[in-house]
């Protein structure tokens, strides 16, 4: 495999990650979104939730900042396998699956914290909250939804399967 190839199956493996992550239903906004006047009014957060929220959220995130070196320093194992001369198939196979584990750690950190903050809200806190999220989300995207083929250049069509 040229190193172009294995350049091109890196970004590409770093890339589709990156999308499965965003498309996650259960989501809250960055950060300590419940300390954010607006957020907090909109949702009636009240003070002993936030205490709460405050201490459910912090062992996670200290955690979550070694899981995303891990992830860092897997992602940069994973680039130099792939770049090495000659390229050796099984040491970016290993290489890749650390980088998995990796990332599902991470996440699996981040599903516990989000448990945490969604047994803190009340149904009708949460219901609005993910109306915040698809909103914000919404914004982002200039309040466009994302379609099949939406990443296609002008006058580019998909590839047909010839099967």
């Amino acid at each position: 495999m040229s190193v172009r190839a294995a350049r091109w199956l890196v970004g590409s493996v770093l890339v589709l990650a990156g999308g499965v992550a965003s498309a996650q239903p259960f989501s809250v906004p960055v950060g300590k979104w419940w300390e954010r006047p607006r957020i907090a009014g909109r949702l009636g957060i009240t003070t002993e939730q936030v205490s709460k929220l405050n201490a459910a959220t912090y062992p996670h995130a200290k955690a979550m900042v070694d899981l995303k070196a891990s992830v860092e320093k897997a992602t940069l194992d994973l680039q130099a396998a792939s770049e090495t001369e000659p390229f050796e198939a099984e040491r970016a196979r290993l290489a890749f699956g650390v980088l998995q584990q990796a990332r599902q750690r991470l996440e699996a950190e981040r599903f516990e914290m989000l448990l945490k903050v969604r047994a803190t809200l009340t149904p009708d806190q949460w219901s609005r909250l993910q109306e915040l999220v698809r909103e914000r989300r919404e914004e982002a995207m200039g309040g466009v939804q994302p379609t099949p083929g939406a990443g296609l250049r002008r006058n580019q069509q998909p590839r047909r399967n010839p099967n």
